[in-house]
């Protein structure tokens, strides 16, 4: 067991550059462990807030005892009313919408005892789980836990792995809800002892003022909010000062990456997992020539019938199928050839989406695209295109050319029917498209 009076350092975080000491953090979570250990064994609680430092004192604080934790995607009233059914324990940001049937555990003690001593969550301290929900990529969201003993077995790794720069600050666009926010950005520095930026930029303008100066930062930020820096990068200026730049939650585009590379000479690494099954490799992404992911130490992949086979402590099972087909090579890198779940019927003719998608954003007028199945069986096509694309060009015209550029390698049958033109693809906090909500735009 680790006592966090001793991981923390001295300064572990700040406000928009104002330290924040590891007395005022430990104090406050020692604060909320007083009013948590009235739960019973084994309650759940849902914990939801804005602010990181607020959040992360509340879950080291109910880290403490035997209680899961349940991580809201979002704050909106009806995933709060949803989740009410697992538990009416709620600890976090006080909301309008906060069910009535919820209790806001943080005003919900009748003593002041602070507990003498606080550890890092782990099953020798005798923490509950953490449970996660995925972003509907393909269908409805669904509840992930993960045990303590395998996020500290991913933090192990991630400090073995990536850290070449003791020094280096952790400052990120994404948020602390989602499991790759909270261990890039939260977990990772308060478990060892680096520093980390409380607030969470929206705009890369923010950031870029935040990271001028002297100090050195890894940034965590996600594939889309990259994509969209490459159009204008304003890190270019403050480039020296960020030692490392992390995507994760999505496929970041091989173009974008060599974009960034070349814009702030450091390339992208580039995190391949997912909730159910943690990390399972990085790469980074600087030339045109075929970049493999390289497995985290720990965890192999193999080639499977219909898609690729994982092994990982962070599993519990020997051996799971991933969602996505690929290639395993001599030494045991991997390259990823598309997912294993997008191939769907149209008219009989099976048509995979994501290779289809694939040869879609090859066109020169095409900036990034999504393809659906509607309810109909037919197909959709959303589509955000360049800059460079013919403003004159009517919809209509501009769907014509994209069709006969797919008909040179799809049957006709299999063609989108419908096409929707977006000024962004529609991605959520999490930099992630919600399929199932995707229809919407072809009604």
């Amino acid at each position: 067991m680790y006592k966090l009076d001793e991981i923390v350092v001295e300064y572990p975080a700040s406000r928009d550059g104002r330290a924040i000491d590891k007395a005022f953090l430990l104090d406050k979570v020692r604060a909320y462990a007083a009013h948590y250990r009235h739960l019973p064994k084994r309650s759940k609680v849902i914990l939801w807030h804005g602010d990181s430092l607020e959040f992360a004192t509340r879950l080291l604080a109910l880290g403490q005892f035997d209680v899961d934790v349940i991580l809201p995607p979002n704050c909106q009233a009806q995933t709060l009313r949803d989740l009410a059914n697992l538990s009416p324990f709620y600890s976090g940001e006080v909301l309008e919408d906060l069910p009535s049937e919820m209790v806001l555990i943080d005003e919900y003690s009748d003593e002041h005892t602070h507990p003498e001593q606080l550890y890092w969550p782990c099953a020798e301290v005798g923490a509950g789980e953490l449970v996660f929900f995925t972003s509907g990529s393909t269908g409805p969201a669904k509840a992930i836990g993960k045990t303590w003993r395998a996020i500290n077995t991913e933090l192990a790794t991630l400090e073995s792995t990536f850290t070449t720069n003791a020094e280096a600050e952790f400052v990120a666009m994404v948020s602390h809800q989602h499991i790759y926010g909270l261990l890039f950005k939260l977990l990772w520095p308060l478990r060892y002892g680096h520093r980390f930026e409380v607030t969470t930029y929206q705009y890369p303008e923010h950031l870029a003022k935040r990271v001028s100066g002297y100090n050195t930062w890894f940034m965590v930020a996600s594939p889309a909010q990259l994509s969209r820096l490459t159009q204008d990068n304003v890190l270019i200026p403050v480039r020296e000062r960020i030692s490392k730049v992390f995507s994760s939650g999505g496929p970041l585009k091989d173009d974008d990456a060599m974009t960034l590379f070349a814009q702030l000479e450091l390339g992208v690494t580039q995190v391949y997992g997912s909730t159910e099954t943690g990390g399972i490799g990085y790469r980074d992404v600087v030339s045109k020539e075929l970049t493999p992911w390289q497995p985290f130490s720990g965890v192999s992949v193999s080639q499977g019938v219909t898609s690729l086979l994982l092994c990982s402590p962070l599993i519990e099972e020997p051996q799971r199928a991933l969602d996505d087909t690929g290639k395993v090579l001599s030494d045991g890198c991997f390259v990823l050839t598309g997912r294993a779940d997008r191939t769907v019927k149209v008219a009989e003719k099976r048509v995979n989406l994501a290779g289809m998608e694939q040869r879609l954003n090859a066109h020169e007028n095409v900036a990034n695209c999504v393809i659906v199945q509607l309810q109909s069986g037919r197909l959709g096509a959303l589509v955000e295109l360049t800059h460079d694309a013919n403003s004159a060009t009517t919809n209509k015209e501009t769907s014509s050319a994209l069709k006969q550029w797919l008909s040179l390698e799809f049957e006709a049958v299999c063609i989108p029917r419908k096409w929707r033109y977006v000024s962004e693809l529609p991605y959520n906090s999490q930099g992630k498209l919600v399929y199932s909500e995707l229809e919407q735009y072809f009604v």
